[in-house]
């Protein structure tokens, strides 16, 4: 049954990556600010769990990080590899990292670990790849986003593949008990740059943007679309 899960997973993502290309999620100016939550220093490693078309790697080679990415997709791999070409593309899961123990001074993991069929698994591996004082950036979805409760919608358009959605609450349970503090919980605003309010000169609709953007910028986190966690592993923890 998880082969044919695993199957399922792979085969959307290549369909999706190879009909939509760099255009397949966020745009690649999306991805700088991961980096920042980081504080990321040159000539560090950094492996971005998920890595799809590479975006975040493009961003962190500019920085002058020795990048390495993973993705479950082969077309995603193979796009990673043009717009990332200093970084080592691998194709795998998150539940099964081919890489050392200790070795990433950075991981991130953005809109992947929901899809993963073992999450705590994942995370596991997540745990055993990277340095004791390694930075980790991780962004999840939230179950009690307020626009899904509004629209009667159990998630993102994902679902039919493998999407486990989780309260703010659970997501910190989560990784509480995968031995990682949360440093830093964040709102992921990306949605809001793409609201425009005078995108067109009818009052209603002006009304209507401004409304949406002050609602995302003043939304409490327990309501917001998704979590940006920034965690370190727990100290004196021993595995």
């Amino acid at each position: 049954m998880a082969t044919n899960k695993v199957a399922k997973i792979k085969e959307y993502y290549n369909s999706r990556y190879s009909n939509r290309g760099d255009e397949a999620f966020r745009p690649r100016e999306a991805y700088p600010e991961f980096l920042d939550y980081l504080g990321v220093s040159s000539g560090r490693r950094l492996l971005d769990v998920g890595c799809g078309n590479g975006f975040l790697l493009s961003a962190a080679e500019q920085r002058g990080l020795q990048t390495f990415g993973i993705d479950i997709s082969e077309a995603a791999a193979e796009l990673a590899r043009k717009n990332a070409p200093n970084s080592e593309i691998r194709v795998g899961r998150a539940e099964n990292l081919d890489y050392p123990d200790d070795y990433f001074d950075y991981l991130t993991c953005l809109g992947t670990l929901e899809h993963c069929l073992d999450i705590d698994k994942a995370l596991s591996e997540m745990y055993r790849v990277t340095k004791k004082d390694a930075r980790i950036c991780i962004m999840v979805p939230n179950l009690n986003y307020i626009m899904w409760k509004l629209h009667g919608q159990a998630g993102t358009e994902q679902q039919e593949i493998n999407e486990q959605l989780f309260s703010l609450k659970e997501w910190l349970s989560i990784l509480n008990r995968n031995d990682f503090t949360v440093q830093k919980n964040l709102q992921d605003k990306w949605g809001t740059r793409n609201i425009h309010i005078f995108g067109s000169k009818n009052l209603k609709d002006i009304l209507l943007r401004m409304l949406m953007k002050l609602l995302w910028y003043f939304m409490p986190l327990r309501f917001t679309y998704q979590f940006i966690f920034i965690c370190i592993k727990k100290e004196g923890q021993n595995r």
